[in-house]
């Protein structure tokens, strides 16, 4: 999968002192964060790791070390970190529905980049039960499928993520999918070829 990119974005939320139980966490994600904005991948994850002691169940710092870990290639790690920020927010109802979807894509996303392709297909097709029509699940599915060597699994879901291309997170293009190294096994096979025809943007 060659979708980082988009998949994997360093969201840092807007931290407030109401959803930390320590203005100290506040403040090193905040920090943190500036850190971050300086290429100070290290000294990031030094502070994002010290808020996180401070108040364990403060879901922004551990999202924002989610990314970190994912935007840093650790796709092992990002995937439990982001199951972390999941658990949180099962309890805490956090987090808007476009970021919880964000979210349980990163943690597909890293889980298959780690090599788990079973464990990244098992997500998707769980996820797809309760939200069938959105577009990243079932595109990212399909690479999935593809990475397995799976191309009559891979070409409904590739399908149905076009046909939903409207519902994609707020400004991220649908991927092409003739130049995703997912399908690379694939460009000259007809099957693919004629699903792919029209998937351009």
């Amino acid at each position: 999968m060659v979708h980082r990119y988009f998949l994997v974005v360093i969201i840092f939320l807007a931290v407030a002192p109401g959803f930390a139980d320590t203005q100290k966490a506040v403040e090193k994600a905040h920090r943190a964060e500036q850190e971050f904005n300086r290429h100070n991948v290290v000294g990031a994850e030094k502070l994002l790791r010290e808020a996180i002691k401070e108040d364990p169940e403060y879901i922004d710092a551990h999202d924002m070390l989610a990314n970190l870990l994912g935007a840093t290639n650790r796709n092992s790690l990002a995937a439990q970190e982001y199951g972390r920020v999941l658990e949180l927010d099962a309890k805490q109802n956090k987090l808007s529905a476009e970021h919880k979807r964000l979210v349980i894509d990163n943690q597909a996303v890293a889980y298959a980049q780690s090599g788990d392709l079973e464990r990244a297909k098992s997500i998707y097709l769980d996820v797809l039960k309760g939200d069938p029509d959105y577009a990243m699940y079932n595109y990212n599915l399909a690479c999935v499928y593809a990475e397995m060597h799976d191309l009559d699994s891979a070409l409904p879901y590739l399908k149905k993520s076009w046909a939903n291309r409207n519902n994609m997170p707020t400004n991220i293009k649908f991927p092409d999918p003739r130049k995703d190294n997912s399908f690379r096994s694939y460009v000259d096979d007809p099957k693919f070829q004629e699903a792919v025809r029209n998937m351009v943007q």
